[in-house]
């Protein structure tokens, strides 16, 4: 018995010797593709940093990209899971992660806003982004990214604290209702909603409207929808089909209302028309939300400003003349018709 288990061990042994080379090149190739491949989590979690000291410094060249979304600009998605479809407003510029980190963000003076206190947020990479080069994500079309063409640009460090000014993500990806995306990680910022510290909304030189910092979480939410619809146009009867939770090109005045209401949680799923709006909610104007409807027309004032597909040339704000759903400044309600004025309960 002695013999038998000294020459087992002895095999054993010998096997062990000859296993060994494969069983350390095994935990070597292990330890390579956890360094080099990311898990899922990793991949789309987008933490929201300050930039270190001297990162982004000096003079860099800036082009502008986005919608249409095709060829080299990509399918609308960026690198870090954000959906900028079908042409979402949103500061967002597209960085080398070698040289900017992403979730920074960042002042870019000269941009295609003339504004130098917007913070961008390095959200998106790509293939010809390498060094000191940034593309500038612009909404507003082909014709804009074409008229920004390559320009020298110089950066500095901004906080995304969500003060007047600052930008933040839309309501309704942070709230505790939205819970956490499908790796585990609060939503990020999806698309930017400015705020302001007055106690009105305010429409901003770019058109879209920034929230009262102190709103409710559904006033924001609607003001965040109103933003997402800056580049859609009117066509009537448009947006009553599809549900209210997908975005779509073109809408008019009675579902460019009921999808801000949809937004701001008080609405169903599906538009209504505007004598359906009559009867919407509870009756006269509310503290934050005030719709006026009647059989031909539908509008809405949130936090004090007013939403509307109609400009009729009497619109004095940033939107005058543009067709679709906007952020409107009028003197005065219109008087050439009688309207019904209603409210969602509670605002």
């Amino acid at each position: 018995m002695r013999d038998s288990n000294s020459t087992a061990t002895a095999v054993f042994a010998a096997l062990l010797a000859l296993l060994a080379p494969v069983l350390a090149l095994i935990a070597f190739l292990a330890v390579i593709v956890t360094l080099l491949v990311p898990s899922s989590k990793a991949s789309t979690c987008l933490p929201i940093t300050m930039p270190v000291a001297g990162e982004g410094s000096g003079e860099w060249l800036a082009t502008a990209y986005g919608p249409p979304w095709e060829g080299i600009q990509g399918d609308g998605i960026t690198a870090t899971g954000i959906d900028l479809r079908p042409a979402k407003p949103a500061y967002l510029i597209a960085v080398d992660p070698n040289v900017i980190r992403l979730g920074t963000y960042w002042h870019v003076v000269p941009n295609p806003w003339g504004n130098p206190n917007l913070a961008f947020l390095a959200g998106d990479t790509g293939g010809a982004i390498i060094g000191k080069r940034i593309d500038i994500y612009d909404w507003e079309g082909r014709a804009a990214q074409q008229a920004w063409g390559v320009r020298h640009v110089t950066l500095t460090p901004a906080a995304g604290n969500g003060s007047a000014g600052i930008l933040e993500p839309t309501p309704e990806l942070a709230t505790p209702t939205a819970g956490e995306n499908e790796a585990g990680c609060a939503g990020e910022a999806e698309g930017p909603l400015p705020l302001t510290t007055a106690q009105t909304a305010r429409i901003l030189p770019d058109g879209l409207a920034a929230a009262p910092s102190e709103a409710p979480q559904a006033i924001k939410g609607m003001i965040a929808a109103g933003n997402r619809l800056h580049s859609a146009t009117y066509v009537y009867g448009a947006g009553h089909g599809p549900p209210l939770s997908t975005l779509q090109p073109a809408y008019d005045c009675s579902s460019a209302v009921s999808y801000v209401l949809h937004a701001g949680g008080v609405f169903g799923n599906y538009a209504w028309d505007s004598s359906q709006l009559e009867h919407y909610g509870e009756p006269g104007p509310g503290k934050w939300v005030t719709i006026y409807a009647n059989s031909e027309h539908a509008f809405m004032y949130v936090a004090g400003v007013r939403f509307d597909t109609a400009w009729e040339g009497i619109d004095e704000g940033p939107n005058q003349g543009e067709n679709g759903p906007r952020w409107r400044a009028y003197p005065e309600v219109p008087k050439w018709a009688t309207w019904v004025l209603r409210h969602p309960p509670g605002l």
